[in-house]
C-alpha cells in the first residue's frame, strides 16, 4: 500500500536537491536560488522517509515474524529496490570518468572504490569514494538495511526515548563536527564515519516516528486541518535561523506524520500528479541529475567558445528538461524492470508488472 502523500514528498525532496546542487557547478553559479540554499537537509529527510516507510512495509514481517527467512527476504527485497539504478549509474559514471565527458574528474577508479562501489559499501567511512558523487546517502542507507531488525527491535522498546536522546545526539556529533561542506550537517565526507551515523540517526528517527504515528496523542496533535502548514512554516522558520540544521531535522518528523494523515491541505501539496510523478522518479532524479547537470555545463561553456551567448537560461532549461526525460525512463527501465527482475531470480518465476514504491536516495 501507498501514501501518495508520503511519495510526493520524496518528489519535492529530489527537486530541491536538484535546485540545491544546479549552482555548485561553476558555470550556472548565477542561477543559486536562495529558497533552495540549505536543500542539502532533504537527504536527512529521505533518511528519516526510509526508516518510516520501511517500517510501514517490513514492521510486521521482519519484527512479529523475525527469522532468518524473512530477514533475507527483506533484505533481498530492498536490493532490488536500490541496487539495479546504483550499478547503471556507478558504470555511467565510471565510463564519464574515463572519458571525461563532463570536463571534470576527480574520484580515482581504484580497485577498492571499485569493489566497495559495486556492492554499495563505499560510503562506510573507511576511505572508498562514491564514483556516482550522490550515492554516498544510498550506501548508508544499505547499512541501516543491515541492521534494521536491531534498530525496530529498540524503537518499539521501552528503550525508545534512550533511541530517540542518542539520535538526537548524533545529529548534534555530525553538525559540530566542522566537516559540513554547506552547513553543519552536510558531511558526506566517505573518510569519516560520522556520513554513516548522520544517516543512521535520521534513519532511526524515521523508524521511532513510524512507532507513535497511531498514538492518540500524535494524531491529535498533528492530525488536524491546520496540521501540515503548521508544520511547514515551522520548519520555515527554523530554516531561517543560522546553524540550525539540527532543529530543522527534528521536525522533519512532524512533516512525515502530516503527510502520513494524508489530510486535505497535504494531498493538495504532496499527492496532486506532478509531485506524486515526482516521487516516482526520485531515486533517478537523485542519482542522474549531477551527471546531466554537468554535462549541460560543459555543452553550454562549448556553446560560449563559439559565440553563442546571452544563453544561459536555456541550458539550464534544457538541463531540467532533460534530468527528467532521463528519469522517467530510467524508473521505467531500470528501477521497475531491474526490481522485477532480481524478484524473478529470487522465486525462480516472473512476478506480474506493477509500479513500485519510490526508492530512498
Amino acid at each position: 500500500m501507498r501514501v501518495a502523500s508520503l511519495t510526493g514528498l520524496r518528489g519535492v525532496a529530489a527537486v530541491s536537491v536538484l535546485l540545491y546542487h544546479i549552482p555548485h557547478q561553476p558555470a550556472f553559479a548565477g542561477f543559486a536560488i536562495p529558497l533552495f540554499s540549505r536543500a542539502y537537509l532533504a537527504v536527512d529527510l529521505f533518511f528519516i522517509l526510509s526508516g518510516f516507510v520501511i517500517s510501514y512495509g517490513y514492521h510486521d514481517r521482519v519484527l512479529n515474524h523475525l527469522g532468518a527467512s524473512s530477514y533475507i527476504d527483506f533484505l533481498i527485497n530492498r536490493m532490488a529496490r536500490v541496487w539495479p539504478l546504483h550499478l547503471i549509474v556507478t558504470l555511467v559514471f565510471g565510463l564519464r570518468i574515463l572519458l571525461n565527458i563532463s570536463g571534470s574528474q576527480s574520484i580515482d577508479l581504484t580497485p577498492a572504490n571499485i569493489f566497495a562501489n559495486l556492492f554499495m559499501v563505499q560510503s562506510w567511512g573507511w576511505g572508498t569514494q562514491p564514483i556516482a558523487g550522490n550515492s554516498w546517502s544510498v550506501s548508508t542507507e544499505v547499512a541501516a538495511y543491515l541492521i534494521y531488525p536491531l534498530i525496530a527491535i529498540i524503537a518499539f522498546s521501552r528503550w525508545a526515548w534512550a533511541q530517540a536522546a542518542l539520535c538526537v545526539g548524533l545529529l548534534v556529533l555530525v553538525a559540530s563536527s566542522g566537516m559540513g561542506s554547506s552547513g553543519p550537517l552536510d558531511v558526506n565526507d566517505s573518510d569519516s564515519v560520522l556520513t554513516l551515523l548522520r544517516c543512521l540517526a535520521g534513519f532511526s528517527l524515521g523508524v521511532l516516528t513510524f512507532r507513535v504515528a497511531e498514538k492518540p496523542w500524535c494524531k491529535a496533535l498533528i492530525d488536524r486541518p491546520s496540521g501540515f502548514a503548521l508544520v511547514c512554516g515551522l520548519i520555515a522558520l527554523a530554516l531561517l535561523l543560522p546553524r540550525a540544521d539540527v532543529l530543522v531535522v527534528c521536525l522533519m518528523p512532524a512533516l512525515v506524520l502530516s503527510c502520513y494523515y494524508d489530510g486535505p491541505a497535504a494531498r493538495s501539496v504532496m499527492a496532486n500528479p506532478l509531485s506524486f510523478h515526482l516521487g516516482l522518479i526520485s531515486y533517478s532524479i537523485y542519482l542522474w541529475h549531477p551527471l546531466v547537470r554537468d554535462v549541460a555545463a560543459r555543452t553550454m561553456n562549448v556553446a560560449q567558445r563559439h559565440g553563442i551567448i546571452g544563453f544561459d537560461w536555456l541550458f539550464v532549461g534544457g538541463m531540467v528538461a532533460a534530468t527528467w526525460l532521463i528519469c522517467w525512463v530510467s524508473y521505467l527501465l531500470i528501477e521497475v524492470r531491474g526490481h522485477r527482475l532480481i524478484k524473478w531470480l529470487q522465486r525462480g518465476r516472473p512476478e506480474r508488472p506493477r509500479p513500485i514504491e519510490a526508492a530512498a536516495p
